[in-house]
């Protein structure tokens, strides 16, 4: 389909918010070109992500695009398992880890280590898309296998707490190191990347290591109580946890990368003449291309084509509403201030009994989620990151709402009814 007529064509489809991220194009462009077909062939894969559109700071969705990318991911666990595709994931980031420092040190050409690089972090962007579909699959399936055994009122919890994963991710294995007295400079080398998210972040200074270590030191650790898997649901059960487990993995990767890439990505936008690589498409810059991609931008994927486009394709919503609804993750019923926090570096400002409001959690907001009195997300379910700290910290918490940082503000004074699923501004 020509570029025009699928322009055509997403402007005419229904499109609801999915998620809500401020990603700058070089990283969006890259996770949507590893949504197609050809980049899950060349992962052993038949499948895809079947469509999907990202416009100007948000994800964008369709039932349709959601029980596609379940049929898909129906038809590409058959060729591979979630723990392969885990594997896989896993395998993919030992290569960057092991990799990407040296050809920070090489003496090669900036556009050679550049196109090096690329090959070594576009692989893991296929994950972001595995997971996705992987949710969009298994999610309906557990909630059938578990209604006999679990009450109405009781069902989305108890799938959080059962689907739980055993595997560590990053955050709980930066604190088993520092629980075994690794000192402060390895952690810093180790974990820096853990607050650089989105791509081009930067990470922990060596005096928030300091401060994480203390704080890490001071409380004791969280042994999770998993309920008892039914009956006949072993199977089921192991593979949702493994899914959670990508879940994290999938972006701890992606973004521990892009990280450890960023003096390469330095060293080619001197030699083009940009500040910074963020703002640009990586294939246009391979082509000698150079053209900047605005704040107000969309990148559409449909089957094998990937379009951008330097505006926005869908009409700004008019929200005038005063409150928002998501998925209840723990229950309870708070008020206190909202504080908007987009990225990990804005965290500082949520002071004790705030409402932290935020797209999603991960392991950079840890420190703001123990001063916050509750948690609103826009994306996420009941096997998201804050979903699951909310029940280790017992604090309401209510994911999923898909615009709250769009219908609150920084200061108004909230109602977080994580009973209803509702946050009312007072």
């Amino acid at each position: 389909m020509g570029n025009d007529n699928l322009i055509a064509k997403f402007k005419e489809m229904r499109w609801e918010v999915w998620l809500h991220r401020r990603f700058p194009p070089f990283v969006t462009y890259l996770m949507m070109k590893h949504a197609t077909p050809s980049a899950f062939k060349a992962q052993g894969l038949t499948g895809q992500f079947p469509f999907a559109l990202y416009d100007t700071d948000d994800w964008y969705g369709t039932p349709e695009m959601f029980s596609a990318a379940g049929a898909e991911a129906e038809q590409f666990l058959k060729q591979k398992s979630i723990f392969v595709l885990t594997k896989q994931c896993e395998d993919v980031l030992e290569r960057g880890r092991r990799e990407l420092p040296q050809l920070c040190e090489s003496k090669e050409s900036a556009r050679v280590l550049f196109e090096k690089v690329l090959s070594i972090i576009e692989p893991a962007n296929l994950y972001i898309w595995i997971a996705h579909a992987g949710e969009a699959y298994y999610l309906p399936v557990i909630r059938e296998a578990l209604r006999p055994h679990v009450g109405a009122d009781e069902l989305e919890k108890f799938i959080g707490d059962i689907s739980l994963p055993t595997k560590k991710n990053a955050l709980a294995q930066m604190e088993d190191d520092i629980r075994a007295g690794m000192e402060t400079d390895e952690l810093h080398k180790k974990y820096a990347w853990l607050k650089s998210r989105g791509g081009f972040q930067p990470g922990y200074t060596l005096e928030e290591i300091t401060d994480i270590q203390g704080k890490t030191l001071e409380k004791a650790p969280v042994h999770h109580l998993r309920p008892e898997i039914p009956n006949g649901l072993e199977n089921l059960i192991h593979e949702a946890r493994e899914l959670v487990y990508l879940r994290t993995l999938r972006t701890d990767a992606l973004y521990e990368m892009y990280y450890l890439a960023q003096p390469v990505f330095s060293r080619y936008a001197a030699e083009i003449g940009v500040q910074n690589l963020k703002d640009y498409i990586s294939d246009e810059l391979l082509a000698g291309v150079v053209s900047e991609v605005p704040h107000e931008y969309a990148i559409l994927k449909d089957e094998d084509d990937v379009v951008v486009v330097r505006e926005s394709i869908v009409a700004n919503e008019n929200l005038t509403v005063t409150e928002v609804k998501g998925v209840v993750a723990y229950k309870g019923v708070v008020r206190g201030k909202v504080k908007i926090v987009h990225v990990p570096a804005e965290s500082s400002k949520v002071e004790m009994g705030d409402i932290l409001v935020t797209n999603m959690t991960t392991p950079a907001f840890v420190s703001a989620m123990h001063r916050a009195a509750a948690f609103v997300t826009n994306e996420g379910g009941i096997t998201c990151h804050a979903a699951i700290l909310a029940r280790e910290l017992k604090k309401p918490c209510i994911t999923g709402t898909k615009n709250a940082t769009k219908i609150l503000k920084d200061g108004d004074m909230v109602e977080v009814d994580a009973e209803a699923g509702v946050v009312k501004r007072l």
